[in-house]
């Protein structure tokens, strides 16, 4: 027995010189724990919106940063030839807030954001037990031991519950020793560890961001559909979707320690093997279709592309009708976007009904659908110095984009700028020219009516695009 006190007088001096050594790190994961508690008590007391919280928890990341507890980053990073270790701040902040908030969303069933802790807290404890980061090593069997005690209680049916105060806290403590941890090893795979241990709850929190995303939702805005909900929808008890979820997270707590004897050399097998659970854990929980996932992303983004080339032609057409004083000329110059976005007819009727009206047709046979009734038509009204100017019509096919990317402010100009003064109705030459008038031969077109909302005025627009 006096062996083991004089060991413990001996663990308890080697563990208060390490303190005194690490006093900054240590004193901001406290300071920085009790901002992210006190935000999520107050959350607890009054239900603040997401922007305080968000808040609070940046600025408890930059100062435990700030106190020295970052990812550190060499400056020859990758061996390039510029400093990259400006990106320590916001790779700390990005990974603290970012666990935060991975535990807070796990908090949704009776136990388990305080079992996930446990299990991070437990190979956190391993990584750093027999390493110079004493201090880390006694925190996190501290964290586990205080979890493993507040789940007696928790666990469903629940007496006590988390809280936000407590799932912010435990994913800031964690995110935080997690840094800690790996202050020694590479980049490459600081977090590589602590990451694939507390990999459930940030695959729910991708996936939950993804989600919202893909839907146009506000990332703040909860829904019923995290990695719990999914289970529970299923059939599966409260109790049963814990458990299930813990055999997760004993799978990854036990790659990580995988990781952690071998010294990261099967690094490469082991995310091979991760990401293979990832897409077959996402399919069971019908979360996504990759390959409608992959479609989606591809029409956003050349419906992006479109919207910028859009952009681009409309201060040009602008421009354009500076420069051309006739409603003709101006015609000629608008039929250019008419065909690179697929139309199949455009027509200017002007009013009075007696003036000629401008028609144009697309020259490529592919824009014309086989049938007439596979047509459909948008008609506007046009605005001149002096009212009611005339109306255009556009035709395409029915099986084509109902209104492209960036349509609307090409339609914008035509209903403001295209009769703006300097554009005569017609000069003479443009009278006895050879125009097109619409022919009675076109077909049943269908009529689709399209909401357009015309946007800002004639003046604003001009401003705006010269910009």
């Amino acid at each position: 027995m006096g062996h083991s006190f004089l060991g413990f007088l001996f663990y308890s001096n080697l563990l208060l010189e390490q303190i005194r050594l690490f006093w900054q790190p240590l004193t901001g994961l406290i300071l920085g724990g009790l901002l992210v508690f006190s935000i999520g008590f107050l959350d607890d007391l009054y239900r603040l919106s997401p922007w305080p919280k968000l808040g609070v928890e940046i600025g408890a990341s930059l100062l435990a940063a700030a106190l020295g507890l970052q990812i550190q980053i060499a400056p020859d990073f990758l061996n390039l030839p510029f400093d990259l270790s400006w990106l320590s701040y916001p790779l700390t902040v990005l990974w603290l807030v970012g666990l935060t908030n991975a535990v807070n969303l796990a908090d949704g069933v009776d136990g388990l954001a305080a079992g996930i802790a446990t299990f991070a807290a437990v190979i956190l404890f391993f990584m750093t037990f027999n390493t110079v980061h004493n201090v880390v090593a006694l925190l996190s069997i501290a964290l586990a031991g205080a979890t493993i005690g507040f789940l007696r209680y928790n666990f469903h049916p629940a007496t006590i519950f988390l809280g936000d105060s407590g799932s912010l806290f435990l994913g800031y403590f964690l995110g935080g020793l997690s840094i800690w941890a790996s202050e020694k090893s590479t980049i490459t795979f600081a977090l590589l560890i602590p990451g694939i241990a507390l990999g459930l709850p940030l695959a729910d929190m991708a996936y939950a961001v993804l989600r919202r995303w893909n839907r146009g939702l506000p990332l703040k805005q909860a829904d019923r559909e995290h990695i719990h909900h999914k289970l529970l929808d299923m059939g599966f008890a409260q109790n049963h979707t814990v458990l299930i979820l813990y055999g997760v997270n004993i799978v990854l707590v036990l790659l990580s320690a995988l990781m952690l004897v071998t010294r990261n050399s099967l690094a490469a097998y082991v995310l091979l093997l991760l990401g293979l659970g990832l897409v077959a854990g996402s399919r069971l929980l019908g979360y996504f279709r990759f390959h409608r996932v992959v479609l989606t992303l591809k029409r956003r983004w050349h419906d992006l592309q479109q919207a910028k080339y859009l952009n681009f032609r409309t201060a040009r057409l602008l421009r354009q009708f500076e420069g051309e004083p006739t409603l003709a000329g101006r015609w000629v110059q608008v039929t250019e976007i008419w065909q690179e976005l697929g139309f199949r007819q455009a027509s200017f009727t002007p009013e009075p009904s007696a003036a000629a009206t401008l028609h144009w047709t697309n020259p490529d046979p592919a824009a014309a659908p086989p049938d007439a009734d596979r047509e459909q038509s948008l008609r506007l009204t046009l605005q001149g110095p002096r009212g009611r100017l005339g109306s255009l019509e556009l035709t395409w096919r029915a099986d084509g984009s109902p209104f492209p990317a960036g349509l609307d402010k090409i339609l914008t100009v035509m209903v403001y700028e295209f009769g703006k003064p300097g554009a005569d109705h017609y000069e003479k030459k443009d009278r006895t020219s050879n125009i097109e008038r619409p022919t009675s031969n076109c077909g049943n077109v269908t009529q689709t009516k399209i909401p357009f909302g015309v946007g800002p005025s004639a003046k604003k627009l001009n401003q705006k695009m010269r910009k």
